[in-house]
């Protein structure tokens, strides 16, 4: 089942909980296939035990592929290393609970080849708001010009089997690395020239493509973890506590959620408590489910194992009642009595109600994929000066969207969403386009953010508009009726534009303003155009409606202007505008008048 040691007077020593992080391409995945080849083609008695979301290598698998470093001599306190499958921040961030991560330690894969990249960047730097060490993996060594490879062998042993060029050319790549890290205030050398791993970060030269380095990596892990970490993987055994990865819908058991149980132990039937997102749930397991070790796994028929009893460090998949609301990045804990199942309840709404927040009216929306993400989306946009007005876990549907269309109309650049690892559901994302709300998602939470302020910088420009030439004038589009080129997804007509600029991104609403799409592209001839004058016929792609529905041939459509940008035109250089644009702007005015609103006061239409 899960892998756990005698510590003193009873206690229990857990294995080291390890995540890895990279940039995307930099051989995170590629890296774990081949630590799981090369313990599978070693075929010692230890094996791998594959759990739910992470690979347990016990201490016999690590002292048997590492022999050629330690020659019979390794005496290793920990059980093993319990290395979290799901690569990246997603999995990270998940690893959390009450704000602190509960891995031990990463390993960050750098691209030798490539060097740092953005994903990199933000690697350590949410590691080193976590506070959580890391080793470095410079990956791909075998990439390196001329490098005559040794596979599965040790990086020390291949090392000094190539000649003083090749050695000069990876130890200049490696210099690189150090010099990033030494920028960001981080002092780090080749694992085999440190002497005080307390004061250096270790760099390990790896290649997933032969196994070159492989045992190095486990060799550094299992040392440092043992070396520096006893006293936090040393824990009095008690009820179970873990973090939920994934919930999960499997065929013939329901819904399913996968858990690293990080401290205490488990067992079948035990009642357990969850965060979920309308608060916390109490549910008794139906199932508690650890896969069979990985050269057993290739047989999909066979579900796994079914332990009585859990220790921690370990995966697994639990299915029961009520999982429906389970919240990724949620904390599950053991109840030992219905009175302790209170206490833990209270418990688990106290750390949601500190997540989950509710701010002011004004502010941007954000949702993510775990509650670790979140807060750290949280925090971030805080540091940034950003109001937040909801912050939830999930995907984003249609009510998060028409709920961000009703604050763009009070405060367009709060109008926004911001979605990290998460998508929107269902027709969500169609209702975005038609009520004109800005969706922002990135893999790179630190990019999606820059992109949201830049863009939002933009907008407030935008609102402070006051000269003629900055102002946007009152456009007005008809439908061509003779050019449907397509009907939706997105909508593709021929139209004249009656009055001012049509430019992309604009909103537009109907002559009941209602709020039909957004200007995706713009066509003139056979070339893609950024803005169309009056008078001219273009092809334009809109997001959001369907031809024959919200938009029928002949239809008249308006761009969308804010009541600021129509009053300063209107008071300032009404006398400098064309008389279609006046126009236009009245009838404007009409539709907001006529749907309730009170618009601008300087006619008496």
């Amino acid at each position: 089942m899960s892998q756990v040691s005698e510590g003193p007077e009873g206690s229990r020593v857990r294995a080291p909980i390890a995540v890895i992080m990279g940039h995307v391409d930099s051989g995170k995945t590629s890296l774990l296939d081949r630590v799981r080849k090369t313990v599978v083609q070693a075929r010692e008695a230890g094996g791998i035990t594959q759990h739910i979301g992470a690979s347990l290598f016990p201490k016999e698998t690590i002292i048997e592929i590492s022999k050629k470093l330690h020659k019979g001599n390794l005496n290793m306190k920990t059980p093993g290393i319990l290395i979290i499958d799901t690569p990246g921040h997603a999995a990270f961030m998940s690893l959390r609970t009450r704000g602190a991560s509960i891995a031990d330690i990463a390993i960050l894969v750098v691209d030798l080849t490539k060097g740092f990249q953005a994903q990199t960047y933000e690697s350590i730097e949410t590691l080193k708001r976590s506070k959580v060490p890391f080793v470095v993996a410079a990956n791909k060594m075998d990439r390196v010009g001329g490098w005559e490879a040794h596979n599965e062998e040790p990086f020390v042993v291949s090392y000094k089997m190539q000649n003083s060029v090749i050695k000069q050319r990876l130890d200049n790549e490696i210099y690189q690395i150090m010099g990033e890290l030494s920028q960001l205030k981080i002092e780090a050398d080749r694992y085999d020239n440190i002497k005080d791993f307390t004061k250096k970060v270790a760099i390990v030269p790896t290649s997933a493509t032969t196994g070159e380095g492989i045992t190095d990596l486990f060799m550094v892990i299992a040392g440092l973890t043992q070396q520096y970490m006893m006293k936090k993987l040393t824990y009095a055994d008690g009820p179970g506590q873990g973090v939920i990865l994934e919930v999960k819908e499997e065929v013939g058991m329901g819904m399913t959620i996968n858990v690293i149980l990080y401290h205490g132990h488990i067992s079948k039937r035990d009642t357990i408590v969850i965060a979920g997102k309308k608060g916390p749930i109490k549910t008794t397991m139906r199932s508690l489910i650890q896969p069979k070790p990985l050269d057993e796994m290739r047989d999909q028929r066979e579900r796994g194992e079914n332990p009585d009893i859990i220790y921690a460090a370990a995966g697994m998949k639990i299915s029961g009642p009520n999982l429906e609301d389970a919240i990724s990045g949620g904390a599950l804990y053991v109840a030992e009595n219905e009175t302790h199942a209170a206490q833990l309840m209270k418990q688990v709404k106290d750390e949601l109600s500190s997540v989950q927040i509710q701010t002011d009216d004004e502010g941007i929306m954000v949702k993510a994929d775990t509650l670790g993400s979140l807060e750290a989306l949280i925090t971030l946009m805080k540091e940034k000066g950003v109001p937040i007005r909801s912050a939830d876990v999930g995907d984003i549907t249609r009510r998060d969207v028409i709920d961000a269309s009703i604050t763009a109309k009070r405060t367009p650049e709060y109008g926004a969403i911001l979605a990290f690892n998460v998508k929107p559901k269902d027709d969500a994302e169609e209702v975005a386009f038609t009520e004109g709300v800005q969706i922002f998602s990135d893999p790179i939470i630190y990019q999606m953010i820059d992109q949201y302020i830049d863009w939002m910088g933009t907008l407030q420009k935008e609102a402070q508009a006051d000269t003629l030439a900055e102002l946007p004038m009152p456009t007005k589009i008809t439908h061509i009726p003779e050019y449907v080129f397509k009907r939706s997804k997105p909508m593709v007509i021929g139209v004249r534009v009656e009055s001012g600029k049509l430019r992309t991104h604009d909103v537009l609403i109907n002559a009941d303003n209602e709020r039909v799409g957004t200007i995706h592209q713009i066509k003139y001839q056979n070339d893609f155009i950024k803005e169309a004058e009056k008078g001219m016929e273009v092809s334009v792609a809109i997001r959001g409606p369907t031809y024959g529905r919200q938009v029928k041939e002949g239809d008249t459509l308006y761009v969308d202007i804010r009541t600021s940008h129509a009053y300063t035109i209107m008071t300032k250089y009404i006398n400098d505008i064309e008389e279609a644009d006046k126009l236009t702007l009245t009838e404007i005015e009409k539709i907001k008048k006529a749907s309730g609103m009170k618009f601008w006061p300087f006619t008496n239409a």
